[in-house]
């Protein structure tokens, strides 16, 4: 059996803060941290975070199957739109910005009916057919059973920053989380 990783890590803009969603901007948002966030990386080298026009739609129709999927396999999701991070560390995501941090969270504290997890980041995984793992979602309890099947994505660093959403981007497991995380208010 495959060792995985005790803890997950949620990645996130130091001066937006953790545990933020843009799913849950209004359609049409003028939200000035958003429109920021759109074209951040044409005025910032260390800013490499690429979100296409229509991100926030195909964000939430990602979103909205992922969650139906996890329902399905008995998840039971309080909300529509999940926080994300990624299981253990993951350097390339972490340097994926400046300024970024990172906050760690044991998957002991992690509620099992209100986690779920993806092979790898959510986007791909719900978007192709092509490897076993594509178009699940696995349960918190099944982490040992998916690690010891498929492994842990150890190629950090292999794909560059530098058009990583043309690539296969098998980087990380992805983990979401369905409710407030452990320690935090709403």
């Amino acid at each position: 059996m495959i060792k995985h990783p005790k803890f997950a890590t949620h990645y996130y803009l130091t001066e937006i803060g953790p545990f933020r969603r843009l799913s849950e901007l209004p359609a049409g948002s003028e939200d000035p941290v958003f429109l920021d966030l759109l074209t951040r990386h044409q005025r910032e080298s260390g800013y490499r975070r690429r979100y296409g026009s229509n991100y926030i739609e195909v964000r939430r129709e990602v979103e909205a199957r992922l969650r139906e999927l996890f329902v399905a396999r008995g998840g039971k999701p309080p909300r529509r739109h999940p926080f994300y991070l990624v299981l253990g560390e993951s350097p390339w995501f972490r340097d994926l910005n400046a300024n970024q941090s990172g906050l760690k969270i044991l998957l002991s504290e992690l509620d099992l009916e209100t986690t779920s997890l993806t092979y790898p980041d959510s986007f791909i995984a719900l978007s192709r057919d092509d490897k076993p793992y594509f178009n699940h979602v696995f349960l918190l309890s099944e982490i040992n059973e998916l690690v010891t099947r498929f492994g842990i994505p150890e190629n950090d660093y292999v794909v560059p920053y530098e058009r990583y959403w043309e690539t296969d981007f098998e980087l990380y497991i992805e983990v979401q989380l369905w409710d407030i995380p452990p320690g935090f208010k709403a």
